[in-house]
């Protein structure tokens, strides 16, 4: 049965239909990869090609089953059995046997039809195997890079490098081309002369329905490079193009056709720099393209958990959770190969995040220390190593004079890389060097002109020096990019003394400042706001737990309590809340360290408790313990000026008042009006000059901006 059906499928060419189709759709799906690109064509066209060829395969072989191709034309199958058994006895026999030695011959017609297209159309996808693999991918490929055209003279000299297309079917490929284009821009921010848009901002270009020249325009690059990757068990195939922004001329395109192994990624790597240094002019040195092109790793796999680990822990989506697994990610890099230290070096960033976020207690600073250790067994004079070290010193042990010396090593390699400006203006802040910190972010911020974390830090500084004028732009700049500025807005209104324009711009929980809407509705003095703001709905229960600040939640429920009038509970909460801090053996894990006071310091239960004693030891301790930390200081100071007054001292509340106040200048009186624990300080001749200065500067700057 089975051997009847067989040559019944090769009367009728079936199998040769089968064949040529397959030989067709491979060619229609290699030519539609190539040229869809070139016109500009989204991700789906090319993708719905292989569908649609999918799809029509059966039916193309039931069509082939249930007709044949006769020199009458098209016929159904059972119309020509039908007509061979009209004819009758002799005569119907042969005319029969005519009929049936003339099908005999159009099959065979049809079939040498068939054999001769499957041949000519095998002959077709040979010679574009031949032009793709060996012309556009070597010929085309070594004539560009030798003769790099060069960029139109601009001022501009930033590159930009758009995210790259997912060309591999897979879709669970979409990582490995979204790592592979951070890991290219990582490396070609360490190029000193290059001056890269960093990839935070470049994301914000993903399926851009602007042209090259309008993006270069938006961005002030001069140059703009755009690719693809299609990914194919162990092949792969890169696409790139690099395109004058003023003119969007192709100045450079190469096709890499390439065995899939980190060798081959490395090397595209460097040939892209190349490129890039010719096209700007610049001029690529042997280290900087052998350390392109060698990388860190020759295990595949580990590159790839590698990718999936600085994506993970990209500081503008930092959660418990992605910084967890990102260290997870790590962790198999350095398990698949020991020796990457890169991921060494990752690995203590991701771990000292979760420490400083407070995702995790000091066992996490702890152990980063260890990861560094390796990092710089393996690699001490690796870009990667030294910012790993200042982040260490920075957020690790606070040396900030260690940090800032690692990171100008850093910018002394690679003068243009964004994220070591970020550092760099973070840890100025830390210091007291406030204008170097504005600075140092301004710099950042031309590197990476769409992050809008970097924005935000310089906006909080300027707001917190006083310099409103200059960070309104910048937080309507966040409006405009789609930035949920209720979070912040909300801060920064607090911040101004107008507290009634913070509650409004409360809208839910606060995931970086769990108590800030607590702290707006106790300013606003509101009993309903202040259980509003203890509620699950604006302090959800996943962020009152924090390691290092187990009684965040507690110690603000007793607050609240007491705001209200509920003075008995709220003295029962603070006594429950001492008896479990009184048995542990470190009541304060985090001592001084809270950063802007986003938890609690070790002198708010004693003030709270109107207990001088304790305060005067928690002031002891800060005055003895507390790590440097000129940002956070005025928080601290103000913390120690609340509890005083609290316990009845209002001369040493003041005394910390007064070093706020220059620390920061008067604008800061408009924060400390409104807060309820300084009520008993308002008729103090001091808390009055304190208002005074502030109302005299604040008419002089108004009266400035009005003269401009």
């Amino acid at each position: 049965m089975s051997t009847t059906f067989f040559g019944e499928l090769k009367r009728r060419n079936v199998i040769r239909m089968a064949g040529l189709y397959l030989v067709g759709a491979w060619l229609a799906t290699q030519v539609a990869g190539t040229v869809l690109p070139i016109f500009g064509a989204p991700d789906w066209m090319a993708r719905a090609v292989v569908i649609l060829l999918a799809i029509g395969f059966i039916p193309t072989l039931v069509i082939s089953w249930v007709f044949e191709l006769t020199p009458q034309g098209l016929r159904r199958e059972d119309e020509l059995s039908e007509r061979r058994s009209t004819y009758s006895g002799v005569d119907r026999r042969a005319r029969r046997s005519d009929a049936s030695a003339d099908e005999k011959v159009a099959s065979a017609q049809t079939a040498r039809r068939l054999d001769r297209t499957i041949i000519v159309v095998l002959l077709v996808a040979l010679v574009y195997f031949a032009v793709d693999k060996f012309f556009l991918a070597t010929q085309f490929g070594a004539a560009t890079k030798a003769e790099v055209t060069q960029a139109s003279s601009s001022n501009r000299d930033l590159i930009a490098v758009l995210p790259f297309r997912n060309r591999s079917a897979a879709t669970g490929d979409e990582y490995f081309v979204e790592g592979i284009h951070d890991d290219l821009l990582t490396q070609l921010s360490k190029v000193a002369g290059f001056k890269v848009i960093s990839r935070t901002s470049m994301m914000h270009y993903v399926d851009s329905k602007l042209s090259i020249p309008e993006i270069a325009q938006e961005l002030g690059a001069a140059v703009v490079l755009e690719g693809a990757v299609q990914r194919s068990g162990d092949q792969v195939r890169v696409n790139v193009q690099l395109i004058d922004g003023n003119t969007d001329v192709h100045l450079w395109a190469e096709i890499y056709d390439r065995a899939l192994n980190t060798e081959t990624l490395f090397e595209i790597q460097a040939d892209i720099a190349k490129a890039i240094a010719n096209a700007m002019k610049l001029v690529l040195s042997s280290a900087e393209a052998s350390t392109l092109a060698s990388g860190s790793t020759h295990n595949l796999q580990a590159y790839e958990a590698f990718l999936q680990g600085k994506l993970l822990a990209a500081l503008d989506r930092a959660t418990p959770e992605r910084m967890q697994s990102a260290i997870q990610q790590f962790d198999r890099a350095i398990a698949l190969d020991p020796q990457f230290a890169d991921a060494w070096s990752r690995k203590v960033r991701a771990q000292l995040t979760s420490y400083w976020y407070g995702f995790s207690d000091v066992s996490s600073r702890d152990a980063a220390i260890v990861s560094m250790e390796q990092a710089r067994r393996l690699a001490p004079e690796a870009m990667e190593t030294w910012l790993a070290q200042a982040y260490i010193y920075y957020w690790g042990s606070r040396d900030y004079d260690s940090a800032e010396a690692t990171l100008a090593r850093v910018l002394e390699r690679a003068p243009e890389l964004a994220e070591a400006w970020y550092a760099r203006g973070l840890v100025a802040r830390r210091d007291g060097r406030f204008d170097d910190c504005v600075k140092a972010l301004r710099r950042s911020l031309e590197l990476d002109p769409l992050n809008t974390d970097i924005m935000l830090e310089v906006a909080n500084t300027l707001l917190s020096l006083g310099r409103d004028e200059e960070a309104a732009p910048i937080y309507k700049r966040l409006a405009e990019l789609g930035q949920d500025v209720n979070m912040f807005s909300a801060e920064s209104e607090l911040m101004r003394g107008n507290v009634e324009a913070a509650w409004a711009a409360v809208k839910g929980p606060n995931e970086f400042f769990a108590s800030l809407p607590f702290q707006i509705a106790i300013a606003s003095r509101d009993p309903q706001r202040i259980q509003r703001a203890l509620s699950l709905e604006l302090w959800p229960q996943a962020l009152r737990q924090v390691p290092d600040y187990p009684e965040t939640y507690a110690m603000a429920e007793a607050e609240g309590l007491l705001a209200m009038g509920r003075a008995k509970e709220g003295k029962q909460r603070l006594a429950e809340i001492k008896a479990r801090l009184d048995k542990l053996d470190k009541p304060y894990p985090g001592g001084w360290s809270s950063s802007g006071g986003y938890f609690y310091f070790p002198c708010q239960l004693p003030g709270l408790m109107a207990d001088l004693a304790g305060v005067r030891a928690a002031e002891n301790d800060y005055l003895e313990n507390a790590p440097k930390d000129a940002w956070a200081d005025s928080s601290r100071r103000a913390a120690l000026a609340v509890a005083f007054a609290r316990a009845g001292d209002a001369e040493r509340a003041l005394h910390h008042l007064d070093v706020v106040v220059q620390m920061v200048g008067p604008f800061a009186y408009a924060s400390l009006s409104v807060v309820p624990g300084f009520d008993s300080l308002r008729e103090e001749p001091r808390f009055k000059a304190m208002k005074t200065a502030y109302e005299r500067w604040k008419a002089e700057r108004k009266q400035a901006a009005e003269g401009t």
